[in-house]
């Protein structure tokens, strides 16, 4: 198993040690750095080697936990970031994955839950707790006008596997065309639809009806 280096931001100092007690004591799992505030994990993230996964709070002092992932995709556009907070209202999720959060976790979710959510979007997927899910869908389904954004055929295409849950590689593999070729377009996919990751991409192409 391929170990995964998390930094926590949580505000919430019993909660916090809790949470750190149970993550750490899975295989291949390691919180490594704690933050109270997205402050703290600026100051440190500047300095130091990048991890794989942030594991974030929304309800955060100083700066909200939303402002703290849209400043991450913009500095460190190589870490992906899972919510992990209390707040289930639609509003706050649709404004957390545009932001370029990969997943959406309540607190109320079992350990497993966040725990095999957290190794998912490791591998380059992404998840959300049931609940958010059923948000999210309703928020998809609802009729707007059709928009391409510029995007080419190809980029559409990307798109729509990215909606099936494949990987980068996968994709590569599917559309007999190399990684960095997929990459190339999910970054015009980003540009064109100014989304910070893939689940606000495929969030934001299924609303507009282009996939």
């Amino acid at each position: 198993m391929i170990p995964i280096n998390l930094w926590l931001v949580e505000d919430d100092a019993i909660y916090r040690r809790t949470l750190v007690r149970m993550l750490d004591s899975e295989d291949g799992l390691h919180c490594e750095r704690i933050f109270p505030s997205c402050i703290e994990l600026f100051e440190t993230i500047a300095l130091e080697k990048h991890p794989d996964l942030v594991l974030m709070d929304l309800g955060l002092p100083e700066m909200s936990g939303v402002d703290g992932i849209r400043k991450l995709a913009e500095t460190a556009p190589d870490v992906a970031v899972v919510v992990l907070t209390v707040f289930k209202e639609k509003e706050k999720v649709i404004e957390a994955l545009d932001a370029g959060a990969a997943g959406y976790l309540l607190k109320t979710s079992k350990s497993s839950d966040i725990v095999n959510g957290l190794r998912a979007v490791f591998m380059g997927g992404s998840v959300l707790s049931p609940p958010v899910a059923k948000l999210v869908l309703e928020e998809l389904r609802k009729p707007v006008p059709s928009e391409t954004f510029g995007l080419t055929g190809r980029e559409i295409e990307v798109l729509g596997e990215l909606a099936e849950g494949l990987s980068g590689k996968e994709i590569a593999a599917k559309l007999d065309i190399g990684i960095r070729t997929v990459e190339f377009h999910l970054g015009n996919i980003y540009r064109k639809l100014q989304v910070q990751s893939q689940t606000g991409a495929v969030a934001k192409a299924l609303r507009s009806g282009i996939i």
